[in-house]
């Protein structure tokens, strides 16, 4: 079974709640569940959309195509008529030009109990069940759990719903349960936890989506300090500040946030200290479409900043991953005394999936903090590995932005310029044999053409290219670049107009990589690849 439904309305009809709700009934029912959430930047009117898949097997992706389609406005059907395969439900305030359709009276039904027109949705969600052969109790059990008591009037109409189109529609289909319920998690719920697991204390962040969700969760869950200050580089420097008083912490913004940021990033290289920033891209350049999906801020991110300094920047592959390699990365920006990043994008920020996590994979990673009573410390002090002693205050310790010696007091002599210089860089031959042992990458598949991509773009590419006989290559880690031997034609598959992952591979490798590529601030499907792959080999 592989079912991929779409609803679709305007801002304010409840889309992006109702595909969550959705998401979690199929979850419920034991199914491998995608989400992905399509909006525009309004509070009220234009289009929303989310598509949900629910599957057998396990899915990291949404269809290209529905198999039902939810109309909560007549003008979003005009948008996606030629994706849909299967059935429409739509609300009897008006018609939708399809050979197969299932009128309800949403608008009639939610005045009839005088509540907001946004239950439409329940209504909606009711009457889906009832024509996926789903129990109304599922469904009533979901909004139980994720609104408690203010569900009430979400029970009410989805039985309404559910009711009325028994009495004048047949099951289209059966969708049986075929296991338990398992927890359905947005990328940042998970980036969020992974950061917590590894021992996060502060965060820090001006909302900007699609980062947002995680200052509030931390904030709303009281799982770490959370200050939303008045500006993207308040944020940094709160972080730094934190983190030079011993705090874990970590800031969240998108591209044009860590644009003004840059500064402080080339700060905490100078001064060595451990902070995390979550880059989560949307499409640009400048605000581009700001609550659209895009990989094209890696460049910036490899070389954010003035100046030489170690770098560590990472970048997961599916919802679940989100939360292993944030805790990682928190664990390892500690463990050199370096900034580290953590590059996501907005459909994986967004996207919901079913999770399996395993909390004890991420712990926190004590590093050695030197605990001193008197005298000022030898902060900086050259080693072999380039990482240097650490103690906070109350210990008198110099932080300094300008060239220092091993006390952090300023200097520009040329010869302690060098030693110093020299002992930060020493750090990137550590973060790379500890990355090497880690999992810098993820194969799957086999196959003489090798698929190779980042970020949320494994999603699709995985399930296109495993069923089409080709090897994935999902690249976790992006500094250092760690590659596995690449053997015959390579294909690389990304969400920018330049092939930013495959200009690197070329040029480290000098072998020729092709390209498929997206740049509209959608991501790609399964189905929308494997017409592309045909049309490259």
């Amino acid at each position: 079974m592989d079912y991929n439904v779409c609803i679709a309305g305007a801002a304010g009809d409840g889309v992006r709640g109702g595909s969550v709700i959705l998401g979690r009934v199929f979850s419920s029912l034991g199914y491998d569940v995608f989400v992905y959430q399509e909006y525009q930047s309004l509070i009220r009117g234009g289009h929303n959309a989310g598509v949900v898949r629910a599957s057998e097997k396990r899915v990291h992706s949404h269809r290209f195509e529905y198999d039902a389609f939810i109309c909560m406005r007549d003008y979003v059907f005009e948008i996606h008529k030629k994706r849909i395969k299967g059935f429409v439900l739509h609300d009897s305030a008006f018609e939708c030009d399809h050979p197969d359709t299932y009128s309800v009276p949403m608008t009639d039904m939610v005045k009839e109990r005088k509540l907001s027109p946004i239950f439409r949705n329940a209504v909606a969600l009711g009457a889906m069940c009832y024509l996926s052969g789903i129990s109304i109790e599922i469904l009533k059990d979901v909004f139980k759990r994720e609104y408690g008591k203010k569900a009430e009037p979400d029970l009410v109409l989805a039985d309404d719903g559910y009711r009325y189109a028994e009495e004048q529609y047949d099951p289209v289909r059966e969708i049986g349960k075929i296991g338990d319920r398992r927890p359905v998690m947005a990328g940042n719920d998970l980036i969020a936890g992974g950061l917590v697991q590894g021992g996060l204390e502060c965060y820090y962040a001006y909302p900007m989506t699609p980062s947002s969700s995680i200052l509030h969760l931390l904030a709303r869950q009281k799982l770490a300090i959370t200050v939303h200050p008045e500006s993207e580089i308040s944020a940094i420097m709160m972080a730094i500040g934190s983190a030079y008083a011993g705090k874990r912490s970590a800031v969240g913004t998108s591209g044009g946030g860590f644009a003004l940021m840059a500064e402080s990033v080339s700060l905490a290289g100078m001064a060595e200290v451990p902070v995390v920033i979550v880059e989560a891209q949307r499409s640009g350049p400048s605000t581009g479409m700001a609550t659209y999906t895009a990989q094209q801020d890696l460049y910036f991110v490899l070389y954010p900043a003035h100046g030489e300094f170690p770098l560590i920047v990472a970048s997961p592959l599916t919802v679940e991953d989100a939360f292993y390699l944030s805790g990682e990365l928190l664990n390892l920006a500690w463990k050199f005394q370096t900034p580290a990043i953590l590059l996501t994008d907005k459909h994986l920020s967004e996207s919901y999936e079913t999770v399996s996590i395993e909390p004890d994979r991420v712990h926190k990673e004590e590093p050695e903090i030197v605990a001193m009573s008197d005298g000022i410390f030898k902060r900086y002090e050259v080693t072999e590995s380039g990482v240097s002693p650490m103690a906070v205050p109350p210990a008198i310790v110099k932080a300094n932005s300008n060239e220092h010696d091993e006390y952090g007091i300023t200097t520009d002599d040329a010869e302690i310029a060098e030693r110093m210089y020299s002992k930060r860089m020493r750090k990137e031959t550590g973060i790379r044999k500890t990355i090497e042992k880690l999992e810098p990458y993820r194969i799957e598949g086999d196959g003489d053409t090798t698929l190779i991509t980042w970020g949320s773009t494994y999603g699709a590419v995985v399930e296109a290219g495993i069923e089409s006989g080709f090897k994935v290559v999902g690249i976790r880690y992006l500094r250092p670049l760690i590659l596995p031997e690449l053997e015959g034609d390579v294909i690389s598959i990304e969400c920018n107009y330049s092939g930013l992952l495959a200009n690197l591979i070329e040029k480290e490798t000098g072998k020729e990589v092709k390209r498929i590529l997206r740049w509209d601030g959608r991501p790609f499907t399964p189905d929308e690849l494997k017409r592309k792959m045909e049309e490259i080999q």
